[in-house]
């Protein structure tokens, strides 16, 4: 990712700092591939939150499907 990222002319202070931004939307990405369907603005909100607590994909949808 980083290596993509500099080739597209970013430095590393910005790779640095968008780097966790990134794989968190990723990560939400993966929630809603696993949940099989669209997120509500509720669950959207809950799942970008847990993420950034540390929580793995696994765990996030576990909690969702509470």
């Amino acid at each position: 990712m980083s290596s993509v990222l500099r080739e597209a002319g970013y430095g590393p202070d910005a790779i640095g700092s968008a780097m966790p931004r990134i794989l968190r939307i990723l990560e939400a990405e993966d929630v809603r591939i696993e949940m099989g369907r669209a997120l509500s603005r509720k669950e959207h909100e809950y799942v970008r939150l847990q993420l950034e607590l540390g929580l793995s994909v696994r765990e996030v949808v576990a909690g969702l499907k509470k």
